[in-house]
């Protein structure tokens, strides 16, 4: 290029024509080549020639010298005119002319000859013109002519064309090229990226933001300045955190020269271009080819053409950049042409899926034979229909949008419809499980037999099936109940219906009797239910009802749920998508072993790493976490309902954690509801008054606290929710109650537990039921039951429940003068820091009875008993700010009082509590 201006200047031109794909840098070489003339001295004629401009003659002349004409002076530009008009020199006169050319034609050429000459006589000229493939015919035979003489004038010129385009194959172009010196551009090298990346933003980039622009780009100097240019507008820099800007970057000035470029394209090449952006880079050359109507030789023709222009890959299998497959046709080309795919793929025997990608690309309605090809595709990409394998469910949601649209389109009626609705149903069950209960519901009516009505009603999940419209549970009830009897050789469907309806009757004394019942025979013989896939979901169910009531021994539940852990992972019982972590299989299963005081296989068998399908939620994580008697652990973790929100959703599975955190003294729970939430039935209203009453506790209000603890209870029992494992509400009424002095009906309700607990048999609800009533009754029978509390939780899970029954014993001894009472409040208090259970920062105040010191042989009450709750309000509001860590100035302070006062109530408590002073206030139950 330098030579070509050089040359010029010396009088003696050359000529030099450069090629190279789309966004080469080739116009950019022309701008630079101009500037380095101008600088130079010369006079710089510049055209650009135009697809649209090709059918105007002589238009790049018009270009390179009317804006010369219209710059120049009046004289100059008579001067030049004038000398273009007369005889040419004998040189230019004798040079031959093109016979096709029409007189007309050669009188302007030789005026345009005799311009270029004059002007050249004055001052060295250079003619640049870019994009000669798009030029009209007549000015490259000038130009042509122009460069045969331009050793003998003060000229040089230097043009562009792109390579690969059908413009750059007439005559007059390769002529032309031939001439003239060829140069070819090549693609951007790591170095030269550097350097770009370096002037668009002032710095050098990171290596790994240089390399992406390097594979994003492909080496083409006009597509890294597009991006660039995107990512600067977006207040990126050349660091690695934009690298995705750059891989994400459409730039729309790009998106138009692809688009330029595509309109110059022959048909052939256009229709191939269709082709491949349909099929995709991966699709069989062949089926390409057929679709884009070309033969072997055109189709390696076309290949050619549009990998020189730099549109299409080395290998011919994709396009250079993202933006070309988008411009590659326009919407309603690209609707026929996946039609047009679709049928060729299905006439030539590609798999189901293949064609109905390309169907679920088009808008209009669809043929029969393309309603059967999306039910067949969604059938290869899902074995939801069949019920022995439900429980893998990592379905494709891609099978959702297949029969969705074979749906819209489909005119079938009746049984047939009602069969499609089924299929829906099945594929989106996991990831829309609401959706898929409506169009269950929708099929039941339509579908012909019982057989077909239960495999539909075995595609409702069970954690929603009470959720679900009556006519639904009605249909459930009567498959289970033999009313509308089911043909079922394996009983698989049969024992599917069977889970639902027990999950349907959860919330009915009488429905969990009958559970309780069924698990007692699956208890005799468990290997037939354990060995299916729906056996284990009935197990499950069942497992989950005697955990609610209690109706069958802990031991019976926990060594069948163990058994069921072993043989089921955690991904298989995961619940669906939106669906509340207590509601679905792997919940009942949790909430079950943590009634049964079982929840260490359950640390091993539930899965935290949050990035799994099949993590588990931090709510079930809890809850497991509070049964081992570590709430500090719980609270630790993100998200849940320990965490201060609104009522949680109304399962039994919530209601338990709340109740598991309440008596763990874990965090609080939130701000007290002002009001019952609007709807949710007993299950919310036992929910929220259970959060009431937690709240009650912590502002010191006993007496809300135990109104609310009590219509709790009566909601809980109207359900048959009578586990005292995990809904321990008669303990909290009992000790609230001897705080009032109703000695006899805290009695009560400590009797009513510790029999519903011996009969459940779980070491950690009998325990704690027995610590309660042995704190009540003092002396000699106090200390038997607290003696049988320790006993019976050495078994337990729970090491802080253990903890604590240690202590209350250790100070029943203490106050006898038995030498081993100091050393179980010790062990006790040890066990409590060693759980994290031992925190006054996170202690939910649960009001508790316990004996001080000096308790009688004769097991009455002596005046050394001391009711822990019978503290005074103000000395209450002392002792919870000390367990909080202030300091009397910071307590006087906040009452309003003299610190002498916060004194004279510190050392009543003392006494009252039985303890020597601050530090001990802290294992005080």
């Amino acid at each position: 290029m330098r030579d070509a201006v050089t040359r010029a200047a010396d009088g003696s031109g050359a000529a030099v024509v450069v090629g190279g794909g789309v966004g080469s840098g080739r116009t950019a070489l022309l701008d630079a080549v101009g500037v380095a003339a101008g600088r130079a001295g010369l006079t710089v004629l510049r055209a650009a020639s135009a697809l649209v401009e090709r059918d105007f003659e002589f238009g790049v002349p018009r270009q390179l010298f009317d804006p010369l004409l219209a710059a120049a002076g009046a004289d100059a530009r008579t001067r030049w005119l004038a000398a273009s008009r007369p005889r040419l020199p004998a040189a230019l006169a004798a040079e031959p002319l093109d016979p096709a050319e029409t007189h007309e034609e050669q009188d302007r050429v030789r005026e345009l000859q005799a311009l270029l000459a004059t002007v050249g006589a004055e001052r060295p000229v250079l003619v640049l013109v870019d994009d000669l493939q798009w030029a009209d015919t007549a000015s490259l035979r000038w130009l042509n002519r122009l460069v045969a003489r331009i050793p003998d004038l003060p000229v040089s010129f230097v043009g562009t064309t792109l390579h690969g385009d059908p413009g750059a194959g007439r005559p007059p172009v390769r002529g032309l090229a031939g001439s003239a010196v060829p140069l070819r551009s090549r693609p951007l090298g790591p170095a030269a990226v550097r350097g770009m990346v370096a002037g668009r933003f002032g710095r050098a980039g990171d290596p790994e933001f240089l390399q992406v622009c390097e594979e994003v780009s492909g080496g083409v100097p006009s597509v890294l300045r597009a991006v660039l240019d995107e990512v600067v507008a977006a207040g990126g820099g050349p660091v690695a955190a934009c690298i995705p800007a750059v891989r994400s970057a459409r730039p729309a000035g790009l998106r138009e020269r692809f688009a330029r470029c595509l309109r110059a394209q022959d048909d052939a090449a256009r229709r191939y271009l269709g082709a491949l952006a349909v099929l995709g880079p991966a699709a069989d050359p062949a089926v390409v080819a057929r679709l884009a109507e070309l033969d072997p030789h055109g189709l390696r023709a076309v290949q050619g053409q549009l990998t020189e222009q730099g549109l299409l890959t080395d290998d011919h299998t994709g396009f250079t950049h993202p933006l070309v497959r988008d411009v590659a046709a326009d919407p309603a080309e690209r609707e026929r042409l996946h039609l047009r795919a679709a049928r060729l793929l299905h006439e030539t025997g590609h798999h189901a899926q293949e064609v109905a990608a390309h169907l679920l690309a088009v808008a209009a309605p669809l043929d029969g034979w393309a309603v059967e090809v999306l039910r067949a595709a969604a059938h290869q990409t899902t074995t939801a229909l069949r019920p022995d394998t439900a429980d893998d469910h990592d379905d494709d949601p891609v099978a959702v949008r297949y029969l969705r649209r074979a749906l819209l389109d489909s005119d079938v009626r009746g049984h047939e419809r009602g069969a499609l609705l089924v299929e829906l149903a099945a594929a989106e069950r996991f990831t829309e499980p609401g959706t898929a209960v409506r169009h269950v519901s929708q099929a039941l009516p339509l579908l012909a037999s019982p057989q077909d009505r239960a495999v539909a009603l075995t595609l409702i999940d069970p954690s929603t099936v009470r959720e679900v419209p009556a006519r639904v549970q009605e249909a459930v009830r009567a498959a289970d109940a033999g009313t509308d009897p089911v043909v079922d050789d394996e009983c698989t469907v049969a024992v599917r219906i069977r889970a639902r309806a027990r999950r349907l009757d959860e919330q009915h004394p009488e429905g969990l009797a009958r559970s309780c019942a069924l698990l007692r025979e699956v208890v005799a013989a468990p290997d037939e239910h354990l060995s299916t896939a729906a056996g284990r979901e009935l197990v499950g169910v069942l497992l989950h009802a005697a955990a609610l009531t209690g109706g069958v021994p802990a031991a019976d539940v926990a060594h069948l749920g163990e058994r069921l852990l072993r043989i089921t992972p955690a991904r298989e019982v995961r619940p669906p998508h939106g669906i509340p972590p207590g509601d679905g299989p792997r919940g009942l299963l949790v909430l079950a072993l943590v009634a049964a005081d079982r929840p260490r296989p359950l640390e091993d068998w539930l899965v935290p790493d949050p990035t799994s399908p099949a993590a588990a939620t931090a709510d079930e994580l809890a809850l497991v976490l509070l049964a081992r008697g570590r709430p500090a652990a719980a609270a630790a973790l993100p998200g849940g309902v320990l965490r201060e929100r609104g009522v949680p959703a109304s399962a039994a599975f919530h209601t338990a954690l709340i109740a598991a955190a309440i008596e763990a003294r874990a965090p609080a729970l939130g701000p007290e509801p002002a009001g019952r939430p609007p709807g949710g039935g007993l299950v919310a209203h036992a929910t929220h008054q259970l959060v009431r009453a937690a709240g009650a506790l912590r502002a010191g209000r006993q007496d809300l606290a135990l109104e609310c603890l009590l219509d709790c209870g009566r909601h809980l029992e109207h359900l048959g929710w009578s586990n005292p494992a995990l809904f321990p509400w008669r303990s909290w009424a009992a000790r609230l109650l001897r705080r009032r002095g109703a000695t006899g009906a805290a009695l009560e309700w400590a009797d009513e537990e510790l029999a519903l607990a011996r009969a459940w048999g779980a070491p950690a609800a009998l325990g704690r039921a027995l610590r309660v009533r042995g704190s009540l009754v003092g002396g000699a029978a106090g200390a038997t039951q607290l003696r049988e509390a320790v006993e019976v939780l050495r078994d337990s899970a729970d090491t802080a429940a253990l903890g604590r029954a240690e202590i209350v014993l250790g100070r029943h001894l203490a106050g006898t003068g038995a030498p081993e009472g100091e050393a179980l409040l010790r062990r006790g208090l040890r066990r409590l820091e060693e759980a994290g259970a031992g925190d006054p920062d996170t202690a939910t105040p649960v009001p508790t009875v316990e004996p001080a010191a000096g308790t009688g042989d004769d097991g009455e009450e002596s005046p050394a008993w001391r009711v822990v709750d019978a503290l005074t309000d103000a000395e209450r509001q002392v002792v919870d700010r000390v367990v909080g860590g202030a300091t009397n100035k910071m307590i006087a302070e906040e009452l309003g009082v003299s610190r002498r006062a916060v004194e004279k109530r510190l050392t009543s408590a003392y006494r009252k509590l039985g303890v020597s002073g601050r530090s001990a206030l802290r294992g005080a139950d």
